[in-house]
């Protein structure tokens, strides 16, 4: 027959059976809690990062977009009317030039209306683009209808990687555009900015249909990082928007907050910029852990409580008569 010194130990049993639930129970709390801590910081720092970029970028983007417009409203370029002989005009090139240099620029040019360049600064040992047709490309397009545009390319004849930014040329007398002033900004100034601001994370631009055009990881330049039909792939190569380039896929998957790239785990961020469409992403090693959202982790860490304490007290709740039968 238990003693009341039996009873007394296995009521002290479940009382420690308890607490070590409790203490279980507090454990994960507390690691849950540094590790969400964690993910937090980690984030915040990446977002900041990726921020940082963003805002350098825009401030750029703005800065070029307001040159085009100057050189648009040039008043030599309004005198010459936009005629061929633009060529040969010694006070035109020293504008263009002047302006090409203080933006770092690749190359400065004037468009017809037809979209051929009549005028255009010298490039990689005195080339130009003078005399070659690209109405085909949308900067030219879209400016024709009286709209600044911003269009990320690779140039089919320089072979460079670039932003090409278009205004409409007025004249005074004119309603419709006359022409196009183009800046084309070289993408490695772009890349600078991404490895200058970055603080060791991996950063670039993806365009619409996902094709990396700025990266800081150089292997990663005209893949594809969302996964493209074949229709989708053969129209993005006939629009000619990155030359010959096959688009292949890449590796790394760019549409969730988390990714791994050579088997590394790493935080990602992506904001949109002021070329529509057009988005930043920035990556950050983080750990391979992952804990759940704090009002998820709260709700399993409750549940698990809740029904060991129900457990508990049912099985208490029969020990206790019986152990009061038997000392009777």
């Amino acid at each position: 027959m238990p003693t009341m010194f039996d009873q007394q130990d296995q009521q002290m049993n479940w009382k420690v059976t308890f607490l070590i639930i409790i203490g279980v129970l507090f454990v994960c709390v507390i690691v849950f809690g540094i590790l969400s801590y964690r993910n937090i910081l980690d984030r915040n720092a990446l977002e900041t990062d990726t921020q940082i970029i963003k805002e350098v970028l825009g401030r750029t983007i703005e800065e070029v977009t307001t040159a085009s417009q100057f050189i648009a409203n040039y008043p030599l370029i309004q005198e010459w009317k936009l005629s061929p002989e633009m060529v040969n005009n010694h006070d035109i090139l020293v504008a263009l030039n002047t302006i090409k240099y203080m933006l770092n620029a690749s190359i400065v040019y004037i468009m017809d209306t037809n979209g051929t360049v009549i005028v255009c600064t010298p490039y990689e040992d005195n080339k130009t683009l003078t005399g070659n047709n690209y109405k085909f490309r949308p900067y030219f397009q879209k400016a024709m209808e009286g709209n600044d545009y911003v269009y990320p390319a690779l140039g089919v004849t320089t072979k460079e990687r670039g932003l090409y930014f278009s205004s409409p040329i007025y004249l005074k007398d004119s309603t419709k555009p006359v022409g196009v002033a183009v800046i084309k900004l070289g993408l490695d100034r772009f890349d600078i900015i991404l490895k200058n601001y970055s603080n060791n994370i991996e950063a670039g631009l993806i365009s619409p249909m996902g094709i990396v055009f700025s990266s800081t990881e150089s292997s990663w330049l005209f893949k594809s990082s969302e996964k493209l039909s074949k229709e989708e792939r053969n129209n993005i190569m006939a629009s000619r928007q990155f030359a010959d380039e096959k688009l292949e896929p890449l590796s790394v998957d760019l549409s969730g907050t988390r990714t791994k790239s050579n088997d590394k785990t790493y935080l990602l961020v992506k904001k949109n910029i002021s070329i529509p469409g057009w988005q930043l992403y920035a990556m950050s090693l983080t750990s391979d852990l992952n804990p759940a959202p704090p009002f998820i982790m709260s709700g399993i860490l409750f549940l698990i409580f809740g029904v060991s304490y129900i457990i508990l007290a049912i099985v208490y709740g029969k020990e206790k008569p019986k152990l009061k039968k038997e000392n009777q």
